[in-house]
């Protein structure tokens, strides 16, 4: 197969008038001009190509909780996700019990191989600090234990792949070497750490942080440890691009201190997304949907109803981003920071996870391993 006449947006370059040949679900030939051999083209009249979309932290979607689903749902909620452009995720947990978190691995281990956008499990908590707890249940809140881990990863068949911890808690130490030498990511998330907490976590293989400037000291505070660390160590940092839960000066003060090779766009979304319900539970908690994001009923944000083309579209308004900028924060740094070097990026013998968009940057086609998803 054979799309011609791309706006081609590739890591390096931006190719204004090319094609991209695929084969058996791979990129087999970037052109950096129209296509003229004698093989059948599909003309994309200019549509610009970007890898496809990668969430790393998103909780349901088209009324599925990923705390409750069934195989169905993890096969049928693969059409919304599509729909945004978004090729890969992450399944991001609550805050739960022991045996919640234990079943919702055994689910992954008996479907994952039947998925196609499903990329492991983001353990967001238990091990987090109840003061910055969110919308999470403090009730499930605990100190990080190797040994729950072990049961976790052996559950899942090694499908633990990311996990926010607040590194300031007993034995938080240990447990990011031990998750590290099982190549799990880790990130510093719904935490209080200091500038010593920090670095020793860092030290051990932190790299990453999660939805920055929220369920943590704000950034610009005079104790802002965890963002000024990001930014002194080159951590790699999600954030949630809907302005309401980062408001533009702040996105846009991130932004430059940050950059573009740093920054992953997620969504944090809640099962609530794509949907007309506007109540519901988040592990036993109330919530409710109302304009632009979810809140618990005492006003406290609870999570997003952002999908990731939304997220590009509302970067590429508020700061000065070239199209690869783009690419990098919604596809590039996601896939950079799991150590997944086959997606997010539009290359030879690369996986063709493509999305194809207007000079808006709406998404008008998706392609899943080189077949039209959307």
């Amino acid at each position: 197969m054979i799309l011609n006449n791309l706006k081609i947006v590739t890591p390096n370059k931006i190719i204004d008038k090319g094609y991209i040949e695929i084969e058996n679900g791979i990129i087999k030939n970037i052109g950096d001009k129209s296509y003229a051999g004698n093989d059948i083209t599909i003309d994309k009249k200019g549509l610009i190509a970007m890898p496809g979309f990668i969430d790393l932290h998103v909780h349901g979607n088209n009324n599925i909780d990923f705390m409750d689903f069934d195989n169905d749902d993890l096969i049928n909620v693969e059409a919304s996700f599509y729909k945004e452009g978004v090729t890969s995720y992450l399944l991001t947990t609550l805050s739960s019990s022991h045996n919640k978190l234990k079943e919702i691995c055994e689910k992954i281990a008996n479907i994952k191989s039947k998925t196609n956008a499903l990329l492991g499990i983001h353990l967001e908590g238990p091990y987090i600090n109840e003061k910055y707890r969110g919308a999470q249940n403090e009730k499930y809140i605990r100190k990080p234990n190797i040994l729950e881990l072990e049961e976790y990863i052996n559950l899942s068949n090694n499908n633990i792949k990311y996990i926010t911890l607040a590194p300031e808690l007993d034995g938080a130490i240990d447990f990011i070497k031990y998750s590290k030498k099982n190549n799990i990511i880790i990130s510093v998330g719904h935490s209080d750490a200091n500038n010593n907490n920090m670095f020793d976590a860092i030290n051990c293989g932190l790299s990453n942080v999660t939805h920055i400037n929220n369920a943590m000291k704000k950034y610009g505070n005079i104790d802002s440890f965890i963002i000024d660390s990001a930014i002194e160590n080159n951590l790699y940092c999600e954030f949630i691009c809907d302005l309401v839960h980062i408001n533009k000066e702040t996105l846009k003060g991130l932004y430059n201190k940050i950059g573009p090779k740093r920054l992953i766009m997620i969504s944090d979304a809640l099962k609530v997304k794509n949907t007309n319900i506007c109540e519901f539970l988040m592990e036993g908690i109330p919530a409710i949907k109302k304009e632009d994001a979810a809140y618990l009923k005492n006003g406290k944000l609870a999570g997003s109803i952002l999908t990731i083309d939304k997220a590009l579209r509302n970067i590429n308004e508020l700061v000065d981003a070239t199209l690869i900028d783009l690419s990098l924060m919604s596809s590039t740094n996601a896939a950079n920071s799991l150590n997944l070097f086959n997606i997010g990026r539009i290359e030879e013998n690369k996986t063709a996870d493509i999305v194809l968009l207007d000079k808006n940057l709406n998404v008008i086609e998706t392609y899943k391993n080189g077949i039209k998803v959307y």
